[in-house]
């Protein structure tokens, strides 16, 4: 049995299949939690008390104990660079050191000192300036160069949520840490797509995650701190409401985009009495919200030079992906082609009630954590020496 478990801002979510191959889902639980703030942990105890209410939910389904985890996370402390490493090769064939060498080079250029790596990208590997090579195992030339993108967290990232599950659980490891945007492209993205050119946007209840993928593989990443409890707050501050108030209001009423929406007024019934608004007021709040989140994304793709290389346009996912009205939005805004990322690619089986975009992270993580194993069992029949770099890489530095 395999056991994933996805630290979002507003929950926890846990998912037990029973192993790579046949890949069935025997549990599925998520618990809402108040100690993440924008991804990142906040409060220890509550947190743990969330991961527990969470990870008992599966023992409960499953009757199965578990041992340990594969958590994967989010937040502000995640950053992103693409780097560049070179390596002579040592007698004019790339040998498996060179490759370790230009790697590992790549993977240590560019980490800020409160940094720790949480997962290298090859994007691809060029042999005296040419390039766009897979494996350059084998080839000759005198210098190698690598290109990678590396994805990386705060150092105290890690140790907080190992205290989170010490607390929560008595005996329960964690066996590997990942970035929870690694998981969405596999399960609301096609091949063609990352091969093609495309933007996703994770736009979750504390950050909204920026992924561009580019002739197959991970360019780009940004972890932006604002999403919709940014939205909720705009709400709650209009009405004078409760932030919990607001949030209802906004799931059951809501719309991203407010051309459309009538002047209906709404009786609500909130923790100090009565509100009234109109339907078209409340989707004016919303929109505004939302387009301060897509512009900020827009700006960070053209800042880099990407909106030209995303042919595909963007995929929205997460949450807030579940708004009226998010595609008519983004298209206005960006003049691109928008669609709304619901998971259905590499999913687990028996999980058709599912697929909803908030599950887009846990149900790419059972594709992506398989890739994983298969690198390695790769290497361990003494082929793919890149996996068993990279492998090296993101559990020595």
């Amino acid at each position: 049995m395999i056991c994933f478990l996805d630290l979002g801002t507003s929950k926890v979510s846990g998912l037990l299949i029973d192993d790579l191959s046949t890949s069935t889902i025997h549990a599925f639980s998520s618990v809402e939690t108040s100690g993440v703030k924008k991804g990142s942990i906040i409060n220890i105890s509550t947190t743990a008390s969330s991961i527990s209410e969470c990870l008992r939910n599966i023992e409960q389904q499953s009757g199965f104990k578990l041992k340990e985890v594969l958590v994967s996370f989010s937040g502000e402390e995640v950053s992103s660079t693409n780097s560049v490493g070179q390596a002579a090769i040592s007698e004019n064939e790339v040998s498996a050191r060179d490759i370790e060498n230009a790697l590992n080079m790549s993977s240590t250029l560019k980490i800020p000192n409160d940094k720790t790596i949480l997962y290298v990208v090859p994007n691809s590997f060029f042999i005296d300036g040419q390039g766009n090579i897979d494996d350059p195992l084998g080839m000759n030339g005198i210098k190698l160069e690598a290109r990678s993108h590396l994805i990386h967290c705060s150092k105290n990232t890690k140790d907080n949520i190992k205290k989170c599950l010490k607390v929560s659980t008595s005996g329960i490891g964690i066996r590997k840490y990942f970035y929870s945007q690694l998981g969405v492209a596999h399960s609301v993205l096609t091949d063609y797509q990352k091969k093609l050119g495309v933007c996703v946007l994770d736009i979750g209840a504390g950050t909204t995650d920026i992924s561009v993928y580019q002739n197959g593989s991970i360019t780009f990443s940004k972890v932006l701190p604002y999403a919709g409890d940014y939205i909720t707050e705009i709400i709650a501050s209009a009405l004078d409401i409760q932030s919990s108030d607001a949030e209802a209001i906004k799931k059951k009423y809501g719309s991203a985009f407010s051309d459309n929406i009538n002047d209906e007024m709404l009786k609500i019934s909130v923790e100090n009495g009565k509100k009234s608004i109109s339907r078209k007021a409340l989707a004016g709040l919303i929109e505004n919200s939302m387009s301060k989140i897509l512009r900020h994304c827009l700006n960070s793709l053209e800042e880099n030079n990407l909106l030209n290389n995303i042919s595909d346009g963007i995929v929205i996912t997460g949450g807030s992906a579940n708004m009226e009205g998010m595609v008519k939005l983004g298209e206005k805004l960006s003049n691109l082609n928008f669609k709304i990322g619901i998971p259905k690619y590499n999913l687990p089986r028996k999980s058709d009630n599912l697929m909803k975009p908030e599950n887009s992270v846990i149900l790419g993580m059972t594709k992506f954590y398989a890739l994983e194993q298969d690198k390695e069992f790769t290497f361990n029949q003494s082929k793919g020496i890149i996996a068993r770099v990279l492998e090296w890489i993101r559990t020595e530095l």
